[in-house]
């Protein structure tokens, strides 16, 4: 079989609440692009309404 994953171990000392926290830190960078692509749909939708992001197949040609 194949080999474990490497093993990563986190210690947390004076933890503070999440108000006072500049940035998370995230060992996912592709959840995190998923999440930044989320939260600008949802600001195009809010601002030009729920029809504005739709699939390039729905889209009329115009040639």
């Amino acid at each position: 079989m194949g080999e474990d994953p490497p093993t990563i171990t986190l210690k947390g000392e004076d933890l503070v609440s999440t108000d006072q926290v500049a940035e998370q830190i995230s060992l996912d960078g592709a959840r995190e692009a998923r999440l930044v692509a989320e939260e600008v749909s949802d600001r195009i939708r809010a601002k030009f309404g729920p029809g504005a992001i739709r699939r390039a197949t729905t889209l009329l040609r115009v040639s």
